[in-house]
């Protein structure tokens, strides 16, 4: 499933961006840099070798400053900014648990503690082909599933449907199965997030997007 649904999203993406070939192109990254981690303060562990930070942890450290958890719509999770190049993602958190590749787009997961049973950091990325910066794997979407991210407003998994709906507009854009039960996702297609709820009305998940991408907010990560 996630590799068709890469394909498609793919080939979406690249009639896009035929079109814009000749416009220059522009990242959020250029005003909006992740910081390099030079002090090793983003490691959830210092003994862990492989560099898997707090971004897909459910502890974290106590220095942790608010950024590294803070949520916003259409721009960025933590340290993790849209239009980024993802290697700046594998600097902060080591080689991924799990890749998935198809058509020059790509979804990369990270488990805590290296076990699929903890929660997850996900990103999904694309290149612009034929682009000046082709090379470069850009950031799309992210996913994340620890209650420690949190937007501004306080909401962040665990939270309610209803007290989601108290800050963002709602449209059902696709759903998934776990454990056997449903989880439907919910999009704020003008402010770029989407919310994983479950059968019990709580939120599982949440995902971030460039406002008004429909492309990218209906992939399904799972």
């Amino acid at each position: 499933m996630i590799r068709n649904s890469l394909i498609i999203l793919s080939i979406a993406i690249c009639l896009l961006s035929c079109g814009n070939n000749s416009k220059k192109q522009s990242s959020l990254a250029d005003t909006n840099k992740v910081p390099k981690d030079t002090t090793g303060q983003h490691l959830g562990d210092k003994n862990d070798t492989t560099v898997h930070h707090t971004m897909a942890s459910d502890t974290g450290t106590n220095n942790a400053s608010q950024s590294d958890w803070l949520i916003t719509p259409g721009k960025s999770i933590g340290h993790i900014v849209l239009n980024d190049d993802v290697q700046n993602v594998i600097k902060q958190l080591g080689k991924p648990d799990s890749s998935d590749a198809a058509m020059g787009s790509s979804l990369m997961v990270w488990f805590a503690g290296h076990n699929p049973a903890g929660n997850r950091t996900a990103v999904f990325t694309h290149h612009n082909m034929g682009g000046k910066d082709e090379s470069v794997s850009h950031i799309q979407k992210i996913l994340v599933t620890s209650p420690r991210f949190k937007t501004d407003g306080g909401v962040g998994v665990g939270s309610t449907k209803q007290d989601v709906q108290k800050n963002y507009t709602l449209k059902p854009t696709s759903s998934y199965s776990k454990n056997g039960s449903k989880v439907q996702v919910y999009t704020d297609l003008e402010k770029g997030i989407s919310f994983e709820i479950d059968g019990a009305g709580s939120c599982v998940g949440i995902v971030v997007h460039k406002a008004n991408d429909t492309a990218s907010a209906y992939l399904n990560m799972h």
